[in-house]
């Protein structure tokens, strides 16, 4: 069972970037890749795409680049110090049926018309990936990939300002990355909280 939730934590990371990647994207059609509006979807851009977002002069976008290069960081420790490798783990679709699960449990398409619409939407993005984070760290935390019903009543809200402030002491490593990882990306959406 703890071979199957380690193996489940890259696939979440990895849509957490595939997620940071498609909104950059939606940011970058209202401005500096306009031209590539309606031609192609950012559902459709693979995460390795997110290179082209380099090149888009845009704070907002740039801290999203932040944001997915930090998730990426948090993969690649979380490889090493479980000594995982690391194609044979991507290439498990048990693993990524569960990250799947999680992920659509937290996950919303929301409402993106324009410009503004995306950037007031960041915060429940943020905020729902944090949640997904604690969610992924609780089933390495509790050995468990069934949650108690309890878990999803206020457990997350309850800890939810400790975490952002490191208070929340894990004894697990892998537990302990997700939790440092939950606060850096916050980092990041103050960030773009004080540009809008």
């Amino acid at each position: 069972m703890e071979d199957t939730i380690k193996g489940l934590v890259p696939h979440v990371l990895s849509f957490i970037v595939s997620e940071y990647c498609k909104y950059g994207f939606l940011l970058a059609y209202e401005k500096d890749l306009s031209d590539l509006k309606g031609l192609i979807e950012p559902d459709s851009i693979a995460a390795e795409d997110f290179e082209l977002l380099e090149a888009v002069d845009d704070e907002v976008v740039q801290l999203l680049l932040n944001s997915i290069d930090k998730v990426i960081n948090c993969s690649k420790t979380f490889f090493m110090i479980n000594n995982l490798d690391e194609f044979e783990v991507m290439e498990n679709e048990e693993y990524n049926q569960l990250a799947s699960d999680n992920y659509y449990i937290y996950i919303i398409d929301w409402e993106n018309k324009d410009y503004n619409d995306v950037l007031i939407n960041l915060n429940a993005v943020y905020f729902t990936i944090a949640r997904l984070l604690y969610h992924t760290a609780s089933q390495l935390r509790l050995k468990e990939i069934e949650l108690p019903d309890e878990f999803y009543d206020d457990e997350f809200l309850d800890k939810y300002s400790d975490l952002l402030d490191h208070k929340v002491i894990a004894n697990d490593k892998n537990v302990a990355l997700l939790y440092d990882l939950i606060a850096d990306l916050n980092a990041d959406l103050l960030d773009i909280d004080r540009l809008s």
